[in-house]
């Protein structure tokens, strides 16, 4: 690491953040030195009443961060994002419809990256976002129970200033390395948060139906605005199932309640809900 990395690397301020959350209304915003897991504290505090709707949970460094498959994921401090926020509709939706937040965070992170850096962030189905063809952040989202009822806690890892040495795998980049410059951590979480909000409201207001039209959004659903930013439509694609079976087939379409279809033969498709499968790649192996 050379030495402008590590002055890059300062802690963020905690005063703008705490000016962002007044403005958007959020439940809280908490800036912590370390933890453990963001999603995991967070889901505490919103399981004992103790955090409402838009909480967010900051950590410079995660000790115990895991990703969708219970993978570690470490990054050197003042190098990412790891960030977890609370959605806690109450009576505005089905419960089904929270599994709809990972690619609400997801679209939220694509819309606030093209913001601030010159970069076409595409969303791989399940809960990846991609920098070209390779993964520039994680999500992962948690079901909790809590005294107004069932909320979801979604949490991000995203890669924003590592060098190439400092990445844990080949298919992985940072923000960094994809704009060939420098993003400010504090005003891409800033930018991200709005997104989301701006997002959470507009799905709120429709109930949480995904194919609902968004007057935010030039009357665009959800699942339309996610489709239209989704690398994993339109592509060959390998499912590898926990079991070790596989599927090899196109993805084409996002249905309403989140899965992917994928067609296995003209006329023949089945729809993957992310919690079946192990691996979603494309068939020519690359990660994308």
């Amino acid at each position: 690491m050379n030495p402008e990395s590590s002055s890059a690397r300062a802690a963020l301020d905690p005063l703008p953040l705490h000016e962002l959350a007044a403005q958007l209304r959020l439940g809280f915003i908490k800036v912590l030195a370390t933890s453990g897991s963001t999603n995991t504290e967070l889901a505490q505090l919103a399981s004992s009443g103790a955090a409402g709707h838009l909480s967010v949970l900051f950590s410079e460094h995660q000790q115990q961060g895991k990703g969708r498959l219970g993978r570690e994921w470490v990054t050197p401090a003042g190098s990412a994002i790891t960030v977890s926020v609370l959605a806690s509709p109450g009576t505005a939706m089905e419960p089904q419809s929270l599994t709809w937040y990972t690619m609400l965070a997801a679209l939220a992170w694509s819309q606030a990256v093209e913001e601030l850096a010159p970069v076409k962030a595409r969303i791989k189905w399940p809960n990846d976002l991609l920098a070209g063809d390779r993964k520039i952040c994680g999500i992962l989202a948690q079901l909790v129970q809590t005294p107004q009822g069932f909320a979801v806690v979604v949490g991000t890892g995203f890669n924003v200033d590592q060098e190439a040495s400092e990445l844990p795998v080949a298919t992985a980049t940072s923000l960094r390395l994809a704009s060939g410059a420098r993003v400010d951590r504090g005003e891409l979480l800033a930018e991200y948060l709005r997104r989301f909000t701006a997002l959470d409201a507009a799905f709120r207001a429709v109930g949480g139906r995904s194919t609902a039209p968004l007057a935010e959004y030039a009357d665009l659903s959800l699942r339309d605005l996610v489709a239209a930013r989704l690398a994993t439509l339109d592509q060959e694609v390998r499912v590898e199932f926990p079991d070790g079976s596989q599927l090899l087939g196109r993805a084409v379409q996002l249905a309403e309640d989140g899965a992917l279809v994928v067609e296995k033969a003209p006329g023949q498709s089945q729809r993957i809900l992310a919690g079946d499968v192990h691996h979603v790649r494309r068939a020519d192996g690359k990660y994308a």
